[in-house]
C-alpha cells in the first residue's frame, strides 16, 4: 500500500515548472517494536511539486504540535489535515484521493503528523520542520509520549477524509467551513475566492 502526498503549485496565469523529487517515508517498517522508528525517516524537506509517499501499514494523520495524537481538526476547527485512515497492505482497497488547497500564505508551513497506533509511544513525524522554531521534532515526540494518547482521536480518525490543511503554527488567514462526505467541516483558507485567479498549493494524498 502506498499513501502519496503530492505538492503542486498553480501560479495565476502562468505555471512555473519545477523539477520534482519523490520522497519516501516508510511507515511501520521497523520490526523492533520501537514506536519512535515507525516513520523512517521522521523528518523530510519537501519542495513545491515534490511528492511525499507514505508507504505504510499504519496511518499518516496530520495533527497540531501541541496535540500530537489527535486529528488536527479536533484541536483546531479551522484546520483539516490530511488523514490516510487505516490502509492495510494488500487489502485491495480502492484508491482514495484527498485534494487539499493551501494558500501561498501558508505554503512554507510545517506539517506535523502521527500514526494512530503508535503516536503515544513516539510514532510521529514532520514535513518541512522550521529549524529556527522552538517547535522541534524532538519536542513533538516528547509531547506525544507525555500525553500518552490522552488526546485521543474519534472514530472519524479511522477513515480517510477529504480535507484542507493548515499548519500548527497558524497563518493568520481566516477560514470558512463546508461539509465533507463524513460530516466533518472542511476549511476554505482565506484568500481562496470563487472565480478568482490565486496562487495556491494542492496537496493530494493517495492511498493505494
Amino acid at each position: 500500500m502506498i499513501c502519496a502526498l503530492k505538492v503542486v503549485r498553480a501560479l495565476g496565469l502562468a505555471a512555473h515548472s519545477v523539477l520534482a523529487a519523490d520522497i519516501w517515508i516508510q511507515v511501520g517498517g521497523n520490526t523492533t517494536n520501537n514506536a519512535s522508528a515507525v516513520f523512517q525517516p521522521e523528518s523530510v524537506k519537501a519542495s513545491l511539486n515534490d511528492i511525499v509517499y507514505f508507504n505504510c501499514n499504519h496511518t499518516a494523520t496530520q495533527s497540531e504540535f501541541y496535540a500530537p495524537c489527535k486529528l488536527a481538526h479536533l484541536s483546531n476547527s479551522t484546520v483539516n489535515g490530511f488523514n490516510s485512515g487505516f490502509r492495510n497492505a494488500g487489502d485491495g482497497s480502492s484508491v482514495t484521493i484527498l485534494s487539499v488547497p493551501i494558500t501561498t500564505e501558508i505554503e512554507n508551513q510545517t506539517l506535523w503528523f502521527y500514526d494512530y497506533n503508535t503516536c503515544a509511544k513516539g510514532g510521529v513525524g514532520v514535513i518541512n520542520a522550521n529549524e529556527s522554531s522552538t517547535q522541534t521534532l524532538a519536542g513533538f515526540i516528547r509531547n506525544a509520549e507525555r500525553l500518552n494518547g490522552t488526546s485521543t482521536t474519534t472514530s472519524a480518525s479511522l477513515s480517510a477524509t477529504s480535507t484542507s490543511t493548515s499548519s500548527s503554527s497558524g497563518s493568520g488567514s481566516n477560514a470558512s467551513s463546508t461539509s465533507s462526505s463524513n460530516g466533518a467541516p472542511i476549511s476554505t483558507p482565506g484568500g481562496l475566492a470563487v472565480g478568482g485567479i490565486l496562487a495556491l498549493i494542492g496537496v493530494v494524498m493517495q492511498a493505494l
